[in-house]
């Protein structure tokens, strides 16, 4: 199958980092993916870095005849069978061209769009079907008239192999160092872009009253900040000492290899507030066989089953937080098999290869529909 990605925008995250691992394994496995995006963007620097086949395209204009022209020219070009568009200025630009291609509708956050009848119309008749990546957003979506039940499907994160690989006890040593961590020290980590609906003032929040309580805690925060969340970022640093605790709270910022860094610490906190989906990190130290808190946001408790996979607390609760943590560091026994439930669930339902494979069910539907709709149908 030949399939088009497309990226608008130029920042990184969890959106990006996912459609770079689908354009990944589609060619690893016998397909043809290619990634449009701005040159000027991280996402055509990450796929040039990683051998992908990326076309330099500026979605900043979609509705302009000269857009949509570029993009006729390049589907035909490359032959394409299958667009996979993320947010609404690539949409734009596919929805005239859709007697060239079948269009799929992805759609990472739990924010909801304004219904209203138009843009019923471009998400019912602009694409052939919709991945929701999760159910509570998939739900949104019908409730709101944005989509056809019968062409709406879920395929939620998953972890790549090299997540349920043994750890690198090299790794875990060398970082923990690096961090400030001595061994007696509980490593909480939170992996994510440093964005205000992340919620990570909670997690520091959460710091004093385990400190309080004796427990020798160190808070690593890996992640970058975007543009818009520098401020935010500066914030996170100034809340720490403020709360005099600066000393227990680490930023190494971006974090390539996150699989080592999971090994490195002794669970995860997942503090969001809103717009969560399932959250990438979450399957990801569920495959490390890392213990889990996570807030009762969005998707996050369509993974994290409160005592079975992981830990749940209310969001904008540090204090529910901090009990969930010592909780978790107070028993022998828990965390093991939290962790253990994870690990499992993952491995039956959290690969890459099964999610992408659902994926590619999606495309094989959306482009029976593609040849025989009644308008624009794909010659």
């Amino acid at each position: 199958m030949r399939i088009l990605h497309t990226i608008p925008g130029r920042n990184w995250g969890g959106l990006e980092f996912r459609v770079i691992e689908q354009t990944q394994w589609l060619n690893a496995h016998g397909h043809q993916a290619w990634l449009a995006t701005p040159k000027n963007g991280e996402s055509h620097r990450r796929a040039v870095a990683a051998g992908l086949p990326v076309i330099d395209f500026n979605f900043g204009q979609p509705w302009r005849w000269g857009t949509i022209r570029k993009m006729r020219a390049l589907l035909l070009e490359l032959r394409i069978e299958v667009a996979d568009v993320h947010v609404t200025r690539d949409a734009k630009a596919l929805m005239a061209c859709l007697d060239l291609t079948a269009v799929v509708r992805s759609r990472h956050t739990t924010q909801r769009l304004k219904p209203g009848l138009l843009r019923s119309l471009q998400w019912r008749l602009g694409s052939d079907a919709v991945i929701a990546v999760a159910e509570c957003v998939r739900t949104a979506m019908l409730a709101d008239g944005l989509a056809d039940p019968a062409r709406a499907h879920v395929v939620g994160e998953w972890a790549d192999d090299v997540f349920f690989r043994p750890a690198d006890p090299d790794a875990r040593s060398r970082l923990r160092q690096a961090w400030g961590c001595k061994d007696t020290d509980v490593a909480i980590a939170t992996v994510s872009m440093l964005r205000p609906d992340k919620g990570l003032e909670f997690a520091i929040n959460a710091l004093p009253a385990l400190l309080e309580s004796g427990l020798p805690v160190k808070l690593v925060i890996l992640g970058g900040a975007t543009e818009e969340g520098a401020g935010y970022f500066d914030f996170l640093k100034g809340e720490a000492v403020r709360l005099g605790i600066d000393r227990h709270v680490v930023f190494p910022g971006y974090c390539e290899n996150v699989d080592q860094a999971l090994a490195a610490v002794d669970m995860v906190v997942v503090p969001s507030i809103s717009n969560e989906a399932q959250s990438r990190i979450v399957p990801q130290a569920f495959a490390v066989g890392k213990p889990v808190v996570a807030t009762r946001v969005g998707g996050l408790t369509e993974l994290v089953h409160d005592g079975k996979t992981g830990l749940l607390a209310p969001p904008r609760d540090s204090f529910a937080l901090a009990k969930a943590i010592e909780r978790l560091a107070g028993d022998a026994d828990l965390p093991a098999r939290l962790a253990l439930e994870a690990k499992t669930f993952a491995e039956a339902h959290l690969r890459m290869d099964r999610q992408m494979e659902a994926t590619l069910a999606i495309y094989v539907k959306a482009l029976e529909r593609a040849r025989i709709r009644s308008y624009l149908r794909m010659s």
